[in-house]
């Protein structure tokens, strides 16, 4: 052991020519976890090199991958993100997919990595920095009444370059058949779907539809006050009746505002919650909302509480 800690202090990553694996996992079998301070002066002598490392030098690989099943899970993925990704995002950002004349050399760099960046790492970085060009690359390619024979050649030669431990991940598979299903719509003469425009759409429409919702309670609440102000009754349609809270949370939503709890803060026994900028209580049981306007409490309007609010924010510019 002694000796065996002693050649690892002494070894010199950038100059040693035999893998440090070959004369270091021989001893696993029979240290096992005694060897982890021995692990931890590899990793920080790999750091050391690893800085000046660029991602076209497959020996980092060579020297690195042996490890993956050696070190802990968290101390790899840790070594992976700090000195690998990175630099691996960096070569795909600067990675143009070409039909008319593609060079694959970066991209071989970022997939000899594939088994031994950990999955999730690897997804992440393919899905930002290739999947995003690579399918704006198909779009317009379809949208330019292309040879469908040569997209699908085209199509099919890429799918042939992921590894395994890629084309068997359902992230990776899904952008994949984004790409397909692009294709079937152009051959099938339909109007091709930009790339990230259906979870655009999808987004919109919740939030519309949460606007919609916000608008809606603002105006069952103004009929309710109406109704009792007739002394009317209110929910004759047996529509579902919102509390005076509900109303006022969708109205700061509607607005763009927070709204919320504060925890601990009380008047006259009642729960004071943020409307913005505005402290406010509610008075459940008589339908009223009073707003901390300077050091007085006061009864507001829904409108008269977006007014204190913007107030208070002229008063801080």
């Amino acid at each position: 052991m002694p000796k065996l800690s002693s050649a690892v202090d002494t070894w010199e990553p950038h100059r040693e020519t035999i893998p440090i694996h070959t004369w270091v996992h021989p001893w696993l079998p029979l240290l096992g976890h005694k060897l982890e301070g021995i692990y931890q002066v590899i990793r920080f002598k790999l750091s050391t090199v690893l800085g000046a490392w660029h991602p076209s030098d497959g020996s980092a690989y060579a020297i690195l991958s042996p490890w993956k099943t050696v070190f802990d899970s968290a101390s790899w993925e840790q070594l992976m993100l700090r000195f690998i990704v990175p630099k691996l995002q960096l070569v795909l950002q600067e990675f143009q997919v070409n039909p008319a004349s593609q060079n694959l050399d970066q991209f071989y760099w970022v997939m000899n990595w594939a088994s031994a960046i950990p999955i999730h790492l690897m997804v992440d970085m393919m899905e930002k920095f290739f999947f995003a060009k690579w399918l704006q690359v198909l779009y317009h390619w379809l949208c330019s009444n292309p040879n469908f024979e040569e997209v699908t050649k085209w199509y099919l030669g890429w799918k042939e370059l992921f590894p395994k431990e890629l084309l068997a991940n359902e992230s990776i598979r899904y952008q994949l058949n984004c790409g397909l299903d692009m294709m079937n719509q152009a051959v099938e003469g339909m109007e091709v779907v930009q790339p990230g425009l259906k979870e655009n759409i999808s987004y919109l429409r919740v939030l519309e539809q949460r606007q919609f919702e916000a608008q809606q309670k603002a105006a069952a609440y103004a009929q309710q006050q109406a109704a009792a102000s007739l002394g009317g009754a209110v929910n004759t349609d047996g529509v579902h009746e919102l509390s005076l809270k509900e109303v006022i949370e969708a109205h700061a939503q509607q607005h763009g505002l927070l709204f919320k709890l504060k925890p601990g803060r009380m008047h006259n026994g009642h729960q004071i919650y943020g409307f913005g900028n505005v402290s406010i209580i509610i008075d459940s049981l008589n339908q009223k909302v009073y707003a901390q306007n300077e050091e007085m409490w006061s009864l507001e309007s829904l409108q008269g509480l977006i007014e204190l609010h913007n107030k208070s924010l002229s008063k801080r510019r």
